[in-house]
Parts: C-alpha cells; sequence; structure tokens
C-alpha cells in the first residue's frame, strides 16, 4: 500500500498536469491530423479577472513518431495571451505571449474561456 502511494505521489510530481486527469477532449488538429491538441475539461480552473488554467496535451507525429507535450496553461480569456505554467517538453512559455497565430493554442483558449463562461451565474 505504501508503494502504491508513493508511486502516485512520484506520478504526480512527474506529470502534474495528466496524473489526475479524468476527461480528455480534442479541441483542434492540424496538419491533416498530424497536430492535435487536448484538453482536460475537468482541470478547467477559473481563476478570476478572465483568467483560467487547464490542463492539456499537444501530441506532433508529423516526425513519423508521436511526441507528446504536457502542459498546465493559465489563459486570460480577455486579452487573447497565455503563459505556460509547467509543461513537460521542449517547448513552452513562462512569460505572457499571444495566442495567435497559434490556431491549436487559440483552439484550447476558446474552449476554455466559453467553458468558464457557461459556468458564471447570470
Amino acid at each position: 500500500m505504501v508503494a502504491l502511494v508513493l508511486g502516485l505521489a512520484l506520478t504526480w510530481a512527474v506529470y502534474p498536469t495528466c496524473a489526475l486527469a479524468a476527461t480528455w477532449q480534442a479541441v483542434a488538429e492540424a496538419s491533416q491530423g498530424q497536430q492535435q491538441q487536448f484538453v482536460d475539461i475537468d482541470s478547467i480552473e477559473p481563476l478570476g479577472r478572465g483568467h483560467v488554467r487547464v490542463g492539456s496535451y499537444y501530441v506532433d507525429r508529423r516526425s513519423g513518431r508521436s511526441q507528446r507535450t504536457d502542459y498546465l496553461t493559465e489563459y486570460d480569456c480577455d486579452h487573447r495571451r497565455f503563459r505556460d505554467v509547467e509543461f513537460d517538453g521542449p517547448v513552452g512559455s513562462s512569460g505572457w505571449m499571444p495566442v495567435a497565430p497559434d490556431p491549436l493554442n487559440s483552439a484550447a483558449m476558446e474552449y476554455v474561456c466559453e467553458a468558464i463562461a457557461q459556468r458564471k451565474p447570470h
């Protein structure tokens, strides 16, 4: 039992954005399906002031082999920008960056921003 708990804790420490993920949703693809962006709809967390945090992953198959990069990203829905809070691959940005011109990241932002907009009481 102790080994199981330690194993789960280690998994979470190494892959925090996907260890607790339950429901992955494909939100965009490009290059005839060779690139795909997924978000964990259970991890969508409104932060206030038009900001939202979400776990996601990107898959790139253009080189002939599948490469996956996991992210924990914060989006600023009002100013259409993002920053990667955590990532496990060769790409990522800790500072605020515009979402455009990346169509996959734009689709992820639109999906999660719409999700938090629908949660707001009217």
